[in-house]
């Protein structure tokens, strides 16, 4: 019987290292041939003067080409779709813990910037670094279950990997980032269907957390530019909290830290300059970035 124990404990020993060792395989092949942005952050690889962080309009809309301040400064485009606040936020610290350029912080939001996430956005960009422990808190605050486990469960994370992690690998090197991370949208208009008054996402913890994080980077002496980003007109009328959540935004400024507001700008009355309701397309993000890049230089 004592033999048997030890021999059970002897295989399941050998099986859970088994489990590690391609996890760990999995994960390094990852970390060190997958080029994509998010990959790109946590090598330190990127390190401009000024840094864009945000979901779709943020990755859509700012053209760091056109946003240079002056012929020295670089800008970059983290943005990614439906990735808001709760799950950049890791981005953010990540960033801040080797950047050694940078001037000003751009924090692109629209009115579901605040919200809680109930799934993992590109989950396949973020487990690779689930034992950095600002992505594990991160990815906790949304699916914390699914985190526990995989951060200490043997095998329990490359469940959760889909094929886009494993296509990634294969494919590793031919990712191509020649607009420093900024992806516009060369469609013109594609609104059919009607859309009813709605509320906007908030959540108070969220909202804390971007105060937190707002803070420490002004704190480094970075300005921090908030910027609520373009709504075609008849859409910003739908929003029935709209003036609650910038409120919120607002109530952020102080020294070093800046409010722009794009909601109800010029370009907004304007329907050739967007795809949608809250995107510009690729006309309208050309305007919006010298707007933004001319504004940003008064700074």
């Amino acid at each position: 019987m004592k033999k048997n124990l030890q021999q059970i404990a002897l295989f399941s020993f050998i099986l859970v290292c088994l489990i590690y060792g391609v996890q760990w395989a999995v994960e390094s092949a990852f970390r060190h041939r997958v080029k994509h942005k998010f990959t790109r952050i946590f090598n330190s690889e990127v390190n401009p003067e000024i840094m864009i962080f945000g979901s779709s309009v943020a990755y859509h809309q700012f053209d760091p080409e056109l946003i240079k301040v002056n012929s020295t400064d670089k800008a970059y485009n983290m943005g990614w779709d439906g990735v808001f606040f709760v799950q950049y936020s890791a981005l953010i610290k990540q960033y801040l813990t080797y950047q050694t350029n940078c001037k000003v912080l751009v924090m692109a939001c629209d009115f579901d910037n605040l919200g809680k996430n109930e799934l993992i956005t590109r989950p396949d960009l973020m487990l690779a670094y689930l034992n950095n422990p600002f992505v594990y808190h991160s990815l906790h605050e949304i699916e914390p279950g699914n985190m526990l486990k995989a951060r200490y469960v043997p095998g329990y994370k490359l469940t959760l990997l889909n094929k886009a992690f494993y296509k990634d690998i294969a494919f590793a090197g031919k990712n191509e980032d020649k607009l420093s991370g900024y992806d516009p949208i060369d469609i013109p208009w594609d609104v059919t269907d009607s859309v009813k008054p709605f509320t906007a996402r908030y959540n108070d913890t969220i909202f804390n957390e971007l105060r937190a994080v707002v803070d420490e980077v002004a704190a480094k002496g970075i300005k921090v530019v908030i910027v609520m980003t373009p709504v075609y007109e008849e859409g910003y009328k739908l929003i029935t909290n709209a003036e609650e959540i910038k409120d919120k935004y607002r109530s952020l400024v102080k020294k070093n830290v800046y409010y722009f507001d794009y909601t109800v700008d010029s370009i907004c009355r304007s329907k050739e300059y967007f795809h949608n309701y809250s995107h510009l397309n690729k006309t309208g993000a050309t305007l919006f970035s010298n707007n933004f890049a001319s504004r940003l230089k008064t700074l």
